[in-house]
């Protein structure tokens, strides 16, 4: 694979629409500062008793736990998606581009995972569904979700890390 988009790439990748790229001071400042790793990590392993030795959140518990961490992603994922990601009218780099807006469009359907893991949580809380659905359902659902936000972070510090190279350069 070459290192440089052939004109027809270009267009069918979707990187001259998208014209996004990133921030990388302003991105990297909100994933130092912000305290939704914290959180993350405390509801993480509440969820899993092998690490803790305690049984399983009870589903009200459980599903406060995670509506919090809900809010919590929301403000992160606005954040960066107003300061850590912007819109370029010209596109200098087309493979940033297309990388940058795919990571953004992450976001939403990250969210949607977690809120689908939220409702079902209050189903639980709320005998809303049968018995079949359990808190260890949830707690493999939070595991699986993430592993993809431990995904999509990785690949949003790459690329940062690809910018930062690119812009300084490396040394020898």
């Amino acid at each position: 694979m070459s290192a440089w988009l052939t004109e027809k790439e270009f267009r069918q990748g979707g990187a001259e629409s998208l014209g996004v790229t990133i921030n990388v001071a302003f991105l990297q400042e909100i994933k130092e500062d912000f305290g939704f790793r914290d959180l993350l990590n405390s509801v993480y392993y509440k969820f899993k008793p092998v690490h803790s030795g305690d049984l399983l959140p009870r589903p009200h518990e459980a599903a406060q736990l995670l509506g919090d961490l809900r809010d919590e992603l929301e403000t992160y994922f606005a954040l960066e998606d107003f300061y850590g990601y912007f819109n370029q009218s010209t596109v200098n780099n087309p493979r940033v581009a297309q990388a940058a807006g795919e990571l953004r469009g992450d976001h939403e359907r990250l969210f949607l995972k977690l809120n689908r893991i939220v409702e079902l949580t209050e189903q639980i809380a709320y005998q809303e569904i049968g018995p079949e659905s359990t808190i260890g359902q949830v707690a493999d659902a939070l595991e699986d979700f993430c592993v993809e936000l431990a995904d999509h972070e990785q690949a949003e510090m790459d690329l940062m890390m690809r910018l930062c190279n690119e812009e300084i350069g490396v040394g020898d």
